[in-house]
């Protein structure tokens, strides 16, 4: 129903605009003979139309466009005059005026300009519907491109305040083993401490369980700043598989109208975007647990072949992690640091006990067997999600820094950043520990083949972090080693 103010301080115009006004549908008309109460009203009542006289005694129509479009932006303003300008016109339009009408006119003309307007502000109303869509679009390309969770729900919070419009939204999470909700995002500008506490989820104190997988609502009238509001708390559960996952919480305010059914409906299907973001999440969790159980399985099984390499993935990582703090990685390049750790060794898989536990050294045939397990263990993990960022450790960690490593003789900063800091920290590791042809050697021994080997096998930045990190004691504390080497012995030598 579309609401139309007539506004003239000539009774019978008001009466004539009103009749002639009488056949068109879904229109209610309100006349105005008043200015200052029609001014009253369209401040305090929802208003589609509002056709005004340019002049009534000491008040400007102009002040009618103003006072309806600061209160109804989406309004169509149409003024009458009987003295028409071109100033007057200009005026008028630059003001947010739809269109004006010269008196006197003809019924025909006038019912034309208040059809075309209705039909403008209906153009707008489905511009900003399909605003609304295309925001909705963009958070389903992003699920579809695979955005990380907390990205994502940020971006449906936002999108929420945008298509609803809300003046808050927020999301929470339920813990699946302990059932508690915790505040994931929150954003908006909220008006007061009661629609705060609503988006943290202080309503679920009451008891609410969303038995009926229904929004929760509660609208109300609140006075902000000396105004009146409706009000419209709205919590949408999300449920995946019969159980709720967490709950999308909305604030709508809004000067003349709760929230309706069809902005319920939009905040459904948001929440469910949001549980589609969840879902899909959580099975990435699951899927990425399950790869690095399995490759750890593989990992511990080529261990369990070599009892003399049992532990080293473990003591490389917490080498390794030291060095990469110190070289400022960033958190998912630490992430990825231990994945590459615990596989850096799986083309070992694929050599034979014959070789992989020889109690003498390898001959040079043996030795070129040896040598394809970087290969290898690229061609185990190539196409496997997640195991992308693992790669560089597992093919590079043999190679030197002046050229004469494998698999392909890269030489200094072309060997990736990954396989020369493993390189470093493999090789220390290594010589400490026990092989079929020898026993491991002390730390000493160790430290001293790094820096021996400064810019010949190893990068010579890696190896001066390495000694600053075992000049503290941040290595040997970390590792715990069984055979203790003098250290200040070992440092004089650095």
């Amino acid at each position: 129903m579309n609401n139309i103010i007539v506004i003239d301080d000539e009774h019978y115009i008001c009466g004539i605009i009103k009749e002639a006004l009488g056949d068109f549908e879904n229109c209610q008309v309100t006349i105005f003979t008043d200015p200052e109460k029609a001014s009253s009203y369209i401040e305090n009542n929802s208003v589609d139309l509002v056709l005004t006289d340019l002049v009534m005694g000491s008040f400007s129509g102009e002040s009618i466009l103003e006072t309806t479009l600061k209160n109804h932006p989406d309004s169509i303003v149409i003024l009458m005059t009987g003295y028409p300008t071109i100033r007057t016109a200009i005026s008028v339009l630059r003001k947010g005026g739809y269109d004006y009408l010269i008196k006197p006119f003809k019924l025909e003309n006038l019912k034309a300009t208040i059809m075309r307007g209705l039909e403008h502000q209906r153009l707008k109303r489905e511009n900003v519907e399909l605003r609304s869509q295309l925001e909705l679009m963009k958070v389903k390309d992003a699920l579809a491109r695979g955005i990380r969770l907390q990205p994502l729900i940020s971006l449906i919070v936002d999108s929420a305040i945008n298509v609803l419009p809300a003046q808050g939204a927020s999301v929470l999470l339920r813990d699946r083993k302990t059932g508690e909700y915790a505040l994931q995002y929150q954003a908006g500008v909220l008006l007061n401490p009661r629609a705060i506490s609503f988006l943290r989820g202080s309503y679920l104190e009451t008891g609410i369980d969303f038995a009926e997988r229904q929004p929760y609502l509660i609208s109300e009238d609140v006075e902000v700043e000396g105004q009146l509001y409706k009000s419209s708390l709205v919590a949408v559960p999300m449920i995946s598989n019969s159980e709720i996952v967490g709950i999308l919480n909305l604030i709508h305010m809004d000067r003349f109208n709760h929230i309706s059914p069809g902005q319920i409906r939009l905040s459904t299907l948001l929440a469910m975007l949001v549980t589609s973001a969840v879902e899909s999440n959580q099975k990435d969790r699951d899927l990425k647990r399950s790869y690095l159980m399995t490759i750890k399985a593989l990992a511990n099984a080529i261990e369990a072949r070599d009892k003399y390499t049992a532990g080293h993935t473990d003591r490389v990582y917490k080498i390794a992690i030291i060095l990469a703090r110190r070289l400022n990685w960033s958190s998912a390049k630490l992430a990825n640091l231990r994945t590459g750790c615990i596989l850096h060794d799986i083309g070992k898989i694929g050599v034979p006990d014959c070789i992989l536990n020889k109690p003498e050294r390898l001959n040079d045939e043996e030795m070129e067997v040896m040598k394809r397990h970087p290969q290898l263990g690229v061609r185990i993990l190539t196409g496997i999600p997640f195991m992308d960022a693992a790669l560089p450790f597992i093919i590079s960690h043999h190679e030197k820094y002046d050229g004469t490593g494998y698999p392909y003789g890269l030489r200094g900063e072309e060997i990736p950043i990954e396989g020369r800091l493993l390189a470093v920290v493999d090789t220390f590791d290594a010589i400490m520990s026990d092989r079929p042809y020898r026993s491991g050697g002390s730390v000493q021994t160790a430290v001293d083949e790094l820096i021996r080997n400064k810019g010949i096998q190893f990068d010579p930045h890696i190896v001066d972090i390495f000694l600053e990190a075992f000049n503290s004691g941040s290595i040997t504390r970390a590792m715990n080693y069984k055979r203790k080497a003098n250290r200040e012995a070992i440092l004089s030598r650095i």
